[in-house]
């Protein structure tokens, strides 16, 4: 008996009309039927892309996406010594931006499954949630830096004034009671170096602790300020452990071995979801590889900054990150031969990766950023003011990009 011929007529198509035992045949007839049932995708089966097609056009893509590395470090290989420094600093905070962006809006929503980054008609919702979260973590970080400027403008002022007092007494002093005096006299080191045709440094001495109090060798002329930007490119994570890096050391910090794990972790991942797409469809894998390319691309170019920022030569962040680009290689093998993603795996392979790029983003990177501007505002408040908004719009970049990718990724397609 068909299911149809378990249908009363019209005159008896009320539910109360049905007996129970009616009920449960008609159940037990269609339950096959619906398991057998097909959900269409739009994918013809019959029609999959051949496999000269999904590996030529596939590797195209994911080769494209693993160049991104080599255009960052192509463009700030010729730049100029100060351009460069202020690059640098601009694209750390790029790569936080990156970093904390692409956990947040991307590896930990798909972690517990609220992303469909491919479809257009997803609720979204989350990501406003997620931006509240973000918009918290940054807001504090830079009022913090605008007390910090506020503290240290009002105790230069108070250094200024004492060492103008001091001065205006040393010039009062006679010439002979002057000339007896100790060498090592701060009030003679500060004219000393003035005479030299150099700024003066503000000295501290433990015979004027009330005047100099806190105070330390605080040098003002420009070669400084350079100076001061240039240190970020030898050194991240490193004020735990008192180092000190110059250019040539071959020590490199931690942060720089985690962003390789990391990135490679996630290379491998997108590796993955584009063998997968291709696999199903050469329509699916442009999407999957366009959307990924838009995202790795501002993700790359911070990378480098911090690959270069922590100790690392220009070549030697070249072969580091050309290593961890490999791995989505692997990732593209993998999905083309499993034909699709595991997504119970994916997804704590995702909240793996989300914590490491919170970590590195949040523990490693933004206290060395915070330690970049206080530094800077030991030179002059101008400086620390263009170090801060170099950072700052670093950060809304990478931010903005990955919000962005995660909002409107969905209608990146070429079906």
């Amino acid at each position: 008996m068909s299911p149809g011929e378990l249908i009363p007529t019209a005159e008896a198509t009320a539910i109360h009309n049905l007996s129970s035992s009616q009920i449960n045949e008609l159940c037990s007839s269609w339950t096959p039927q619906l398991g057998e049932s097909v959900v269409n995708y739009g994918v013809d089966p019959l029609k999959r892309p051949s496999a000269a097609v999904v590996w030529l056009v596939g590797l195209a893509f994911v080769t494209a996406i693993s160049l991104c590395a080599l255009v960052g470090i192509a463009v700030m290989r010729f730049l100029r010594k100060q351009i460069y420094n202020r690059f640098i600093t601009f694209f750390v905070g790029l790569g936080v931006g990156s970093l904390s962006g692409s956990a947040v809006f991307h590896l930990i929503p798909q972690a517990f499954g609220l992303a469909d980054e491919f479809n257009p008609n997803a609720n979204h919702d989350y990501l406003y949630k997620a931006s509240a979260a973000v918009f918290g973590i940054y807001l504090f970080f830079f009022c913090d830096k605008l007390i910090k400027m506020i503290l240290e403008t009002k105790k230069r002022s108070k250094h200024e004034f004492a060492e103008l007092s001091t001065i205006s007494h040393s010039h009062s002093l006679p010439n002979s009671s002057r000339s007896h005096e100790n060498p090592n006299h701060p009030i003679q080191i500060l004219e000393s170096k003035h005479q030299n045709g150099t700024a003066p440094l503000i000295s501290h001495h433990k015979e004027n602790d009330d005047i100099y109090k806190d105070t330390t060798l605080v040098p003002v002329n420009g070669a400084a300020a350079d100076e001061s930007i240039g240190r970020q490119a030898h050194g991240i994570c490193v004020h735990d452990h008192d180092l000190d890096y110059k250019q040539g050391d071959s020590v490199i910090a931690t942060v720089a071995w985690m962003i390789i794990f990391g990135d490679g972790l996630h290379n491998l991942i997108d590796g993955i979801s584009i063998g997968a797409s291709f696999s199903e469809s050469v329509l699916s894998g442009l999407s999957v590889s366009v959307a990924v390319l838009c995202e790795e691309f501002p993700h790359e170019l911070g990378d480098v900054a911090i690959l270069v920022n922590a100790g690392m030569t220009l070549r030697q962040a070249l072969v580091y990150n050309l290593l961890s680009a490999l791995t989505c290689y692997v990732g593209f093998f993998v999905g083309v031969f499993i034909g699709n993603v595991n997504e119970h795996f994916a997804s704590y392979t995702f909240g793996f990766a989300g914590g490491m790029f919170l970590y590195i983003s949040l523990a490693c990177m933004m206290p060395e950023m915070k330690n970049a501007m206080e530094e800077a505002l030991q030179v002059s408040l101008k400086h620390g003011v263009e170090v801060l908004l170099l950072q700052v719009s670093g950060l809304i970049c990478g931010l903005t990009v990955m919000l962005c990718m995660a909002r409107y990724g969905g209608e990146i397609s070429f079906e």
